[in-house]
């Protein structure tokens, strides 16, 4: 079976270019992504939520199992995106059971009504059962991470684009990203504004906000635009991240956060840490993961010394 984009049908109306309904909403983990319904549950190993009539479930990060005591069962429709494990070697010199966007995928064993692939390219193994399982399978792509972080040059920032200095770093951004300034982290969810750039000189510990546990639904979970940079006194705190995988790149050191690419509802945001080499982290960063990602890539590849 040769999996190609798909056409109309149920489930809404496409976007234009894409085959996926506008409906539905992408669900990362890793370099890899599905769409699904939005109504659709993120299930990850760090969040297990029931909700009625959500039509569906897509765990990220792990396989399709419900924890116990957790007051429901799995729903008709699943999928699945999770680390691929032991990679068969010389695999690539199969034949692919299908190409999903230019991605060859092999097919795997898997239950009587179930799809299941690995996928070597993304390092991940994707599946699906139920009435959508081959639409939603269909819609495997790269993630916005898998962009964003992707090796080389990436590319000369627009000239459109505002250039901002913080402790030591510059950076750019599109001019529609309006400026907001904190002097106190004192926000919910993921520390974006969507669609601005919110510098914060945390002068002040981090408030402790009463912050409603979020609904995870495929489409209140999907990522948005913008960027959070926080610096100050309080910024490691505000940030409240550990740091790993370091990268020099324009003479800045690049940490990223040690949850990045876990599935659920911080997938949607690229947390990194930037200061000069051998000195500790100057600021803190907070990258949406919108769209494809070449814009937050682009913001990501803009970072770098702030000369006297």
């Amino acid at each position: 079976m040769r999996i190609a984009c798909l056409g109309g049908g149920p489930g809404g109306l496409l976007t234009r270019g894409s085959g996926v309904p506008a409906s539905w909403a992408p669900v990362p983990y890793r370099r890899a992504q599905l769409s699904v319904p939005g109504s659709w549950l993120v299930q990850s190993p760090q969040q297990f939520s029931c909700g009625p009539r959500s039509g569906g479930m897509i765990f990220a990060g792990g396989r399709p199992v419900v924890p116990k005591g957790a007051g429901c069962g799995l729903t008709a429709n699943l999928a699945w995106i999770r680390p691929a494990g032991r990679i068969p070697p010389g695999i690539s010199h199969r034949r692919p059971a299908a190409v999903i966007r230019g991605i060859p995928v092999y097919r795997l064993p898997s239950d009587p009504g179930s799809v299941a692939y690995l996928v070597p390219e993304l390092g991940v193994r994707a599946g699906a059962r139920g009435p959508l399982a081959r639409r939603v399978l269909g819609t495997l792509t790269r993630s916005p991470l898998s962009v964003v972080l992707r090796r080389g040059p990436a590319g000369p920032v627009a000239a459109s684009w505002v250039w901002h200095r913080a402790r030591g770093v510059r950076f750019a951004t599109p001019r529609s990203w309006h400026l907001r300034r904190e002097r106190q982290w004192a926000t919910c969810g993921t520390g974006l504004v969507p669609g601005r750039l919110l510098l914060i000189d945390a002068t002040r510990p981090p408030a402790r906000l009463p912050c409603p546990a979020p609904f995870p639904a495929a489409a209140a979970e999907r990522a948005q635009p913008g960027l959070t940079v926080v610096t100050g006194k309080y910024a490691a705190a505000s940030a409240g991240e550990d740091f790993a995988g370091c990268r020099v790149r324009h003479g800045v050191r690049i940490c990223l956060s040690s949850v990045t690419g876990q599935g659920g509802y911080s997938s949607g945001v690229l947390v990194f840490s930037a200061s000069w080499p051998h000195r500790s982290p100057a600021a803190f960063f907070l990258l949406g993961l919108s769209g494809t990602g070449a814009r937050a890539r682009a913001v990501l590849g803009s970072v770098r010394v702030a000369r006297p």
